[in-house]
């Protein structure tokens, strides 16, 4: 998931929240509302409604839409329940939308539409599948009400780079440019590339044939780095359709990126490119290090009360290590505090941003007043991991 992603969703509840929000009454609303530019028919239920006619949409594929009352062109109502597509339904509808290039893999929990090779396909679902299933025994075994996502989840694996970007700049615009993959938060999908094609491993393996050779892949270096990607966004994916997390409610961007990289460290040891949970994240790890020796770690109340430091390109990466270390060190070594607080946070409504005092009363409800005690656990214990 984008940091624009974010800001985005924060620009449309703001709009939505100034008039005001009520529930409706169930049904089924067919809304053709103008979407980053472009006409698009939507099917679902109105979550919230403000006054002027504004309003969060859930769609019968999964999507989440606030839509301002500007964005709507035209909305028909009628009373009949929303049922969410099936995996049929759900491909149907993707193919119409992709094209005739496009073709499915579906496997228990996901629906992968590609237009590259059957092979890579199919190693993407087996992989997320595996992190899926591991991911909600993790959490039932921290005691929280985690559960199977109640409809398939859409995945799209385009062959290469450039038709990846065509597709992604329409929701992440030039930012989509330094992500090989990213998770929707509207739309509810993953969107990602074979990284098989990938440009400088195609050059690297001209020599041994196929470019579209996952063995290939996993040998190299970048490997690391690309599978951690998929890894992370499809974390994203599954915390927020399992109810670990609440979608468009106010989910701490340290918290959310952290969750993810607590999860995203690869295994390419493994043939099946990924096989643990929680292992150190190096790479995290040593830029985290580097921060600190160097003294430019940030105080903790920065990483909680907002998420400008994730936002901001010239601090994200920096942001992202400090995630990543508060992320493991809380799980590690205060883990039912940690539980507790996701829980308190999966609660929050959607559309309601916390101000910068509510975060930290939030925080310091499950870890304690003396947010400097804290630090000065984090920094001893964080000194060194294995």
């Amino acid at each position: 998931m984008k940091p624009t992603q974010s800001l985005h969703c924060l620009l449309l509840a703001s709009c939505l929240l100034c008039a005001g929000l009520a529930c409706p009454a169930s049904a089924v609303e067919r809304v053709l509302a103008n979407i980053d530019g472009e006409q698009r028919q939507l099917t679902g239920e109105v979550v919230l409604e403000d006054a002027a006619g504004g309003m969060l949409l859930e769609t019968d594929e999964g999507g989440l839409w606030p839509l301002s009352v500007d964005k709507i062109r035209s909305r028909s109502t009628d009373s009949e329940s929303l049922t969410p597509l099936d995996k049929d339904q759900l491909a149907k509808r993707l193919l119409d939308e992709m094209g005739p290039d496009f073709r499915v893999h579906d496997s228990k929990n996901y629906v992968v539409v590609y237009n590259t090779t059957s092979k890579y396909a199919k190693w993407s679902s087996s992989l997320l599948e595996r992190l899926q299933k591991a991911f909600i025994s993790y959490w039932k075994k921290k005691g929280c009400k985690v559960h199977v996502p109640r409809a398939p989840l859409a995945v799209l694996v385009f062959s290469d780079r450039n038709s990846y970007m065509r597709y992604a700049k329409k929701e992440l615009g030039p930012a989509g440019g330094n992500a090989i993959g990213y998770y929707s938060l509207f739309t509810n999908r993953i969107a990602m590339y074979d990284l098989t094609g990938h440009q400088k491993l195609r050059r690297q393996n001209s020599s041994r044939g196929s470019n579209h050779d996952i063995s290939a892949l996993l040998s190299q270096p970048e490997a690391l780095h690309l599978v951690a990607t998929i890894v992370h966004e499809a974390t994203h994916q599954i915390s927020y359709n399992c109810g670990l997390q609440t979608r468009l409610a106010d989910n701490p961007a340290w918290l959310s990126e952290g969750l993810a990289m607590f999860f995203e460290t690869p295994d390419l040891r493994s043939n099946r490119s990924w096989s643990g949970i929680g292992k150190v994240n190096y790479s995290r790890w040593d830029l985290y290090r580097n921060n600190v020796n160097a003294g430019n770690e940030k105080r903790l109340e920065a990483l909680i009360a907002n998420d400008d430091r994730i936002r901001n390109p010239r601090s994200a990466v920096n942001a992202y290590a400090a995630s990543w270390a508060w992320t493991y060190f809380l799980i590690t070594w205060h883990p039912e505090e940690y539980t507790a607080y996701l829980k308190s946070l999966a609660e929050k409504p959607v559309l309601k941003m916390d101000d910068p005092q509510t975060r930290l009363a939030d925080f310091r409800a499950h870890f304690g007043e003396d947010l400097r005690a804290l630090e000065d656990e984090f920094y001893r214990r964080m000194s060194r991991v294995d």
